[in-house]
């Protein structure tokens, strides 16, 4: 019940009444279930009850909202709306800022849960502009966040220049990070060598990866002495760039603490084949559980 008067307290007295003919708002189904099996009948030509989710944006804020679902699970449903709406993910950035005061009204927790679903895009390029006003808001894991998306994306020297200087270490290392998902990284070999030089260990190892990475025989010795450190913060910085030095950029899911490489980002939503045919019941299977371990040495999970 929590989950549908989430996503559809601001729906319009319309969308409501249509959808009260679909379910019994007194004894709901389950959220996640109820959509998933609306994308299934819209995959058989019966449209109309998805049509009425998307247009009266309870998917969008659905997918934007981590009470009402997982992050697995947002993931899926946003795969599902791509191929429906390709705007989809434009709108789930903007939605955050319709109707809100920046950056008071802007809840953080919808913030990182929007973030998290768009760095498993394959292509978050065209969301660059809307996410570099991210990078000024006011939370340290937003800024780490979007700093490792727009390091991926961002063209201009001057802009990555500009959030390379951000004071907080995570941010600085999250850049580097992001910046090593991207195939060709030339244009900022300056500000990965002064990196390289940064007083953050964690920040200094990333670009030692980076350098490793592309054939710097000096960098990939001196990752190698870290991790052989008897400084716990040292080695586990070292062992983490070694990750990113054979090119398994690493991210942890925020739902289950499991060490996911670029590959399983990509794979969130497995249960969408590449033309698009859903396995109903792995779309609705129950979330995994979460499991006790985290990732020491990664960015995001330390100050």
């Amino acid at each position: 019940m929590d989950s549908w008067t989430a996503v559809v307290s601001e729906s319009s007295g319309t969308s409501i009444d249509r959808l009260s003919k679909l379910i019994d708002f007194g004894n709901p189904p389950d959220f996640y279930e109820f959509v998933c099996n609306q994308w299934v009948r819209r995959q058989g030509g019966e449209a109309g009850p998805w049509d009425l989710l998307m247009d009266g944006q309870i998917i969008l804020r659905a997918v934007g909202h981590p009470t009402v679902l997982n992050l697995k699970q947002a993931v899926t449903l946003t795969q599902f709306a791509l191929q429906a709406d390709t705007l989809f993910d434009t709108k789930l950035l903007r939605r955050l800022l319709a109707h809100r005061l920046w950056p008071e009204e802007v809840p953080a927790d919808e913030v990182m849960r929007t973030l998290e679903v768009l760095e498993t895009l394959e292509e978050p390029h065209r969301l660059s502009m809307t996410l570099l006003k991210f990078s000024k808001f006011p939370d340290r894991k937003v800024q780490s966040k979007v700093a490792k998306i727009l390091g991926r994306c961002v063209e201009s020297y001057d802009v990555m220049e500009d959030l390379f200087q951000n004071p907080d270490a995570r941010v600085r290392a999250n850049l580097l990070e992001g910046l090593g998902r991207r195939e060709g990284i030339e244009p900022f070999l300056s500000i990965i060598e002064r990196a390289t030089k940064d007083q953050n260990t964690r920040v200094s190892s990333i670009a030692l990866a980076l350098r490793a990475r592309h054939g710097h025989t000096g960098a990939t010795a001196l990752i190698r002495m870290r991790s052989n450190s008897k400084m716990n913060d040292i080695r586990l910085s070292a062992e983490f760039a070694q990750k990113i030095a054979a090119g398994e950029c690493t991210s942890r899911d925020p739902e289950t603490g499991e060490i996911l490489n670029t590959k399983d980002l990509a794979a969130l939503a497995s249960n969408v084949n590449p033309v698009g045919v859903v396995d109903a019941q792995s779309a609705v299977a129950a979330p995994v559980e979460e499991v006790n371990g985290e990732a020491k040495a990664h960015p995001d999970e330390q100050p």
